[in-house]
């Protein structure tokens, strides 16, 4: 069956939240989601197209992932990088071509947009680094760091 990948609905909302959800609730130690901030995002989103949007995947009718897009220029990179600031497959859909699909998906849609993609994996998750480096992803020499408010 196709994978399809398509732009985020209304409708979807309750089902991403789900989704979200589920994804933080694998990603232990990270910062606590709340439907505050998840309604911020899809608003922003919603408003600001030029920011990212939010891709839901499905297979038929059944939605099985999400990816939250991100567009930041980078004077390094001389262009927009696009950051995959969340990725999401429903557990029982995992390991049948899902990511890929969707790299693959975004290489194409975004191929004249963007001059890198970027993304970030927990340090335990040694097979999904394994994985996306097998993508073409590469460690950076940067170290990230971050300061909230």
């Amino acid at each position: 069956m196709p994978m399809n990948f398509r732009p985020f609905r209304d409708s979807d909302y309750s089902e991403l939240r789900g989704m979200i959800s589920a994804l933080y609730n694998e990603e232990r130690g990270g910062r606590p989601i709340t439907e505050g901030k998840i309604l911020k995002t899809v608003t922003e989103l919603s408003t600001n197209p030029s920011k990212g949007e939010i891709i839901i995947f499905e297979k038929g009718n059944t939605t099985i992932g999400y990816s939250i897009l991100i567009f930041y220029w980078s004077n390094e990179y001389g262009g927009d990088i696009l950051h995959i600031d969340e990725l999401y497959v429903k557990p029982e859909h995992r390991r049948h071509g899902a990511a890929t699909s969707f790299f693959n998906h975004v290489s194409r849609a975004f191929k004249d947009k963007i001059v890198a993609l970027h993304l970030e994996v927990t340090p335990s998750k040694v097979e999904a680094i394994d994985y996306h480096q097998r993508l073409g992803f590469r460690k950076s020499t940067n170290k990230q760091l971050i300061c909230t408010r």
